[in-house]
């Protein structure tokens, strides 16, 4: 099945935001006003891996009890080597509030979120998988 676009995501489907368990897509509009950007200075195709997660779905997957892709406020993005790099200096340019790096063996990827800080997680804040 094929999804347009949403009214004001410049680069981004439904199709590819949305829960890969219900189907579902709630993203955040700020956040994605924020991942055009990042795409746009990035300057070549980003490809998502995992945007919004139900809480359901994210359960079954071993994510965070409040994960920002329940949120809405997430997306992991499949890169490596010299490319994730540049990614990770534009997403902290952007301001986004939380990174996530995986980039050992098959499936490397980054996670970017805007997520706000908690008395548990202080942002912004950036870690290793």
């Amino acid at each position: 099945m094929f999804f347009k676009k949403k009214v004001g995501w410049e680069y981004f489907t439904v199709d590819e935001m949305k829960c890969k368990g219900s189907g579902e897509c709630h993203m955040d509009d700020a956040f994605m006003a924020k991942l055009d950007t990042l795409r746009k200075r990035y300057g070549k195709p980003i490809i998502i891996t995992s945007g919004y997660r139900s809480a359901v779905y994210n359960i079954s997957l071993g994510g965070a009890k409040n994960s920002a892709h329940v949120q809405g406020k997430a997306a992991d993005i499949a890169v490596s080597h010299a490319d994730a790099y540049k990614l990770v200096g534009l997403a902290i340019d952007l301001g986004f509030t939380g990174i996530g790096v995986s980039q050992k063996g098959e499936g490397r990827f980054i996670h970017i979120d805007t997520a706000d800080s908690t008395d548990k997680q202080p942002r912004p804040h950036i870690w290793s998988y």
